[in-house]
């Protein structure tokens, strides 16, 4: 039986570092494009947001590769990684085509597209390991 639950952590946290990873990836694009926004509020907003998602997820990496041993341990910095991300996600879909951003339109388009992505993969993966763990996810 310990095993069995071994194997489940095991699977879990290379679930979790996947899914993070990918936020992280997302939010490097992102900050790929600041530059390429035409304007210095569309560069700042990229750099901001891509940068919280960038930072939080690579922090939160290395405490989910390092610092856990049990099942909660793992699942709760994935949701709070996940909710950061997620929420930055939020940020891109509703500022992207926002007029004082200043954003031209092919980077624009791009930014809403990875937020939605952000948006509806982080919410399908807080809603999964919710329901896999049995934490709850105001955590």
């Amino acid at each position: 039986m310990a095993e069995q639950i071994q194997l489940d952590l095991n699977a879990f946290k290379k679930e979790s570092l996947t899914t993070i990873s990918v936020m992280l990836a997302l939010g490097l694009v992102t900050l790929a494009l600041g530059p390429l926004t035409g304007g210095y509020r569309g560069f700042y907003l990229c750099l901001t947001l891509g940068l919280i998602i960038t930072v939080s997820s690579a922090i939160y990496l290395v405490v989910i590769y390092t610092k856990t041993t049990t099942l909660k341990s793992l699942a709760v910095p994935t949701i709070q990684s996940l909710w950061i991300s997620t929420s930055m996600g939020l940020g891109y879909v509703v500022t992207a085509y926002a007029p004082y951003f200043e954003i031209n339109f092919p980077v624009a388009t791009a930014l809403f597209v990875i937020g939605w992505i952000m948006l509806i993969f982080g919410a399908f993966k807080l809603l999964t390991i919710s329901r896999k763990t049995g934490i709850q996810l105001a955590v």
